[in-house]
């Protein structure tokens, strides 16, 4: 029954083409009214930032250490012999490329030799991308 009153409702104001009752009776259906303020009873922004990074921290990690470590050994040792090609100035990163590049990154994936993940990237501050560019 709920579910007929809203269609019906959204429906009349999407037919009379009334776009202010239509997103009041949206978001009075839809939006969420309160937004969490706690997590796991904790309400201080910098312990709850903490425990988030733990979560990542303990999610993320190599089923063997070992082959890890060796695996980044052998990375580090290529990319000290790497030169890369010369770039010309049309090029270079800009910051509106890579902002692009860490939105489009599919989640849930492995993390790289360095233990950061998509996931780290997006939800990062918003002046990675401008950093990232700058390196490149």
């Amino acid at each position: 029954m709920d579910t007929e009153v809203y269609t019906n409702d959204l429906h009349e104001a999407l037919m009379k083409k009334n776009n202010t009752d239509f997103w009041n009776c949206w978001k009075s259906k839809f939006e969420v009214k309160s937004k969490c303020s706690q997590v796991d009873g904790y309400v201080d922004r910098n312990v709850i930032a903490d425990k988030f990074a733990n979560h990542f921290k303990d999610t993320f990690f190599s089923n063997s250490p070992i082959k890890a470590e060796s695996i980044k050994r052998d990375y580090t040792a290529l990319r000290a012999r790497y030169n890369g090609l010369p770039l010309t100035e049309a090029q270079y990163f800009d910051v509106e490329l890579v902002s692009k590049t860490i939105a489009n990154l599919k989640r849930g994936k492995a993390v790289d030799i360095e233990g950061i993940s998509a996931e780290h990237l997006q939800f990062s501050h918003p002046c990675l991308p401008a950093l990232l560019a700058k390196l490149f």
